[in-house]
């Protein structure tokens, strides 16, 4: 039980050094990572389109 409980104090040690960001920092860097998504996904569909297109121009 007494390694439990230094596990749990351990853990909570450690959550206290964390930096945790402020709301502000966690939106931006949500709004971010979903613009960067929709680019990337947006670029992989258009690639898949060409290839799609020359091959079918291919095979037809």
């Amino acid at each position: 039980m007494e390694k439990i409980t230094n596990f749990f104090d351990s853990v909570t040690k450690e959550f206290k050094k964390v930096s945790w960001p402020t709301q502000t920092e966690l939106i931006d860097n949500t709004i971010i990572v979903v613009v960067f998504s929709i680019i990337l996904s947006v670029l992989i569909f258009g690639i898949d389109q060409v290839y799609s297109t020359v091959l079918e121009a291919i095979y037809n």
